[in-house]
């Protein structure tokens, strides 16, 4: 009889939870959807949002929309054409009754499945109306799963591009009136199979593919990072009015640790204890005979401290790197090149913080590569943080090669060529400032012989170009030592132009030092041929 009573309890129960399921998904599901659509269109002045089913889950305190639609209103599909779907949003662990007597939004989970957007929009760099948060918002996590994005700028070349991106947002609190900006979140997670975006002029694409971010190690992990040149190398330069170098440059096995993005993306800031990139490949083209724009440029150093946001990133490793340099000079038939291959690098103690103005620290960079591929060069360059003066020391060497591995650059800028020779070894040391550079060059060097091309022709037979090369050829000593003389010690004396940048800068300074162990009257015999 019990048994009987029991039973006929039970059957009530689940028949009033079916009915309750039932009525549900009859009246209220669909209720609910057309009053969260209505809400959602009312509230967008530029789209329009379409759901197709709504799912109340009860054991979980929560609502899935399923199958959204996004798409811009007719009367705006002019300035902006936005398309997209949503496979499903789904909210678990809703407060109700924060959200029904405080106006309060807590929730334990939000879950936004497969989502695709494409389009264009305005990308405009005017002030944005700022949002403000209507009421208090709670969100233990936030799980954007596998989306795709394609979006365009209306006025510009601009675009974005993301494939298969995963984003969990951790512990999302707002408070009523805040402002709703990227700054926010302060603790995520993503991953993407693929980033591209593509520069507002239309001239460099950058893509970055296989990006894994975790906060929990503050690790992010690049598999491979390109800046590509969307355009040939003069069909590139013909585009500026001036002198423009265009950078082409591939990395890979990128790791950047102890590195905070969310505090980069609120502050800007660039922290981290150590980046490596296990593979550089980097070719800078330049066209000299386009007009020269004399514009003065900041030292390296100022460079980092007039970065917007903080830099502390105690070093970065560069395991294996290869750099071309090509510049096709005034006057030359053809490009000259200049190359160095299998570089090893490490810069240490990279910062902006303003606690060096008083306490003593040092940016170093230390590096080995193959000049030409041919002969190992070192190099160890040192410069106080927050010197007035920015001050920098440079020691270098170059073990031995021979002479006519130089050609590639010189006989394209400096109308110049060795025809035989060979550097036994070559060490230099120098310091400089923001006015001038100055410091001690030894170049040791044997059977020397150079040859004087003629601009336009290359050819080196005309009696002209033979006569000057049998004069320079005098000038020029063949070897360092001389027989049965002391080592000639060369000086570097070299003025900064403060309209080029560190790398000129450098090179000009070893040149003067070059230029003063290959002759004895070197400001009046050599200067106009390198």
């Amino acid at each position: 009889m019990q048994r009987k009573k029991y039973l006929k309890i039970s059957l009530v129960i689940v028949s009033l939870v079916l009915l309750i399921k039932l009525l549900t998904i009859v009246f209220v599901e669909p209720w609910v959807g057309k009053k969260i659509e209505v809400k959602l269109n009312e509230k967008s002045r530029n789209y329009q949002v379409e759901i197709d089913k709504v799912h109340i889950l009860m054991i979980s305190s929560g609502i899935e929309l399923e199958n959204i639609t996004i798409s811009s209103k007719q009367e705006h599909v002019g300035d902006r054409d936005l398309n997209g779907g949503i496979a499903s949003i789904k909210f678990k662990g809703i407060n109700l009754a924060k959200a029904i007597f405080k106006k309060d939004i807590f929730i334990s989970e939000v879950t936004i499945s497969n989502s695709s957007i494409k389009g264009k929009i305005p990308f405009s760099g005017e002030a944005k109306p700022q949002i403000i948060a209507p009421l208090n918002i709670r969100i233990g996590r936030i799980l954007f799963d596998k989306t795709d994005l394609e979006i365009e700028s209306t006025s510009t070349a601009q675009s974005y591009l993301v494939k298969e991106g995963v984003l969990k947002v951790y512990d999302l609190e707002v408070e009523k009136n805040d402002t709703i900006f990227p700054g926010i979140v302060k603790q995520f997670d993503f991953e993407a199979e693929e980033i591209v975006s593509v520069s507002a002029d239309s001239m460099y694409s950058f893509t970055a593919s296989d990006i894994i971010y975790s906060a929990t190690s503050n690790t992010l992990a690049v598999d491979s990072f390109s800046i590509q040149p969307n355009y040939k190398d003069y069909d590139f330069t013909s585009r500026y009015k001036f002198q423009t170098s265009r950078i082409e440059a591939g990395f890979s096995n990128i790791y950047v640790h102890d590195f905070y993005a969310a505090g980069y993306f609120r502050s800007r800031s660039l922290i981290s204890s150590y980046i490596e990139i296990g593979k550089m490949d980097m070719k800078v083209f330049r066209d000299k005979r386009k007009e020269f724009r004399h514009v003065n440029k900041p030292a390296f150093q100022d460079m980092i401290y007039n970065y917007p946001g903080t830099i502390r990133i105690d070093s970065i490793g560069l395991i294996n790197g290869n750099v071309t340099f090509t510049a096709h000079a005034e006057g030359a038939n053809e490009p000259g090149s200049i190359s160095f291959n299998k570089i090893n690098a490490k810069i240490y103690k990279i910062t902006n913080d303003t606690i060096y103005k008083t306490k003593s620290a040092f940016l170093e960079l230390k590096a080995d590569a193959l000049l030409m591929g041919k002969g190992r060069m070192t190099i160890l360059l040192k410069g106080r943080i927050f010197d007035r003066y920015n001050t920098f020391s440079l020691n270098g060497a170059l073990s031995g090669m021979e002479a006519k591995e130089l050609n590639p650059i010189l006989e394209k800028n400096a109308f110049i060529y060795a025809t035989s020779g060979k550097i036994d070894a070559m060490n230099f040391s120098f310091t400089a400032n923001n006015a001038k550079a100055t410091g001690k060059m030894t170049m040791l060097y044997h059977g020397l012989d150079i040859a004087v091309k003629n601009k336009r022709t290359d050819d080196t037979t005309a009696f002209r170009e033979r006569f000057i090369s049998l004069i320079a050829n005098i000038k020029v000593l063949d070897s360092n030592p001389l027989p049965g003389k002391d080592v000639r010690e060369g000086i570097i004396d070299y003025e900064r132009d403060p309209e080029r940048y560190l790398f000129n800068y450098c090179f000009k300074s070893i040149l003067s030092g070059i230029k003063s162990s290959l002759v004895k009257s070197p400001k009046k015999y050599f200067k106009k041929l390198v």
